[in-house]
């Protein structure tokens, strides 16, 4: 936390302006790591989802192959 020099009496405390700042701008930047994280989850659980549901239809249709074959 950065103190200023020329600080009053009445500005001393925790509830200075300066400090609201830099709790605002503090919960700003989490802000916008967190939306980024999540950003990323969700594509990365798609991707997921997408190349197990490609997995499934490749056994399925291998498995069709293998009954039409023995057929």
């Amino acid at each position: 936390m950065k103190y200023l020099q020329s600080t009053t009496v009445l500005e001393r405390g925790i509830l200075t302006s300066s400090y609201k700042k830099e709790i605002k701008n503090s919960i700003a930047r989490e802000k916008g790591k967190s939306i980024s994280k999540i950003k990323s989850f969700v594509f990365n659980h798609q991707t997921r989802q997408e190349s197990q549901t490609a997995v499934i239809l490749q056994v399925s249709l291998f498995v069709i192959a293998l009954v039409m074959i023995s057929i």
